[in-house]
């Protein structure tokens, strides 16, 4: 039982610093080339 608490933990915190990596990136990618920042759907049509 304890094991997998463990291992939930550790999937968590990868998950966690993975997504913030990826919002990171994009921001960064549209400070330096102006594309970038859309992470949701464009629905102004």
């Amino acid at each position: 039982m304890k094991k997998t608490i463990i291992k939930m933990i550790i999937v968590s915190i990868v998950f966690f610093i993975g997504t913030v990596s990826i919002i990171s990136l994009d921001n960064i990618c549209l400070e330096t080339t102006g594309q970038g920042g859309k992470l949701v759907l464009d629905v102004d049509n």
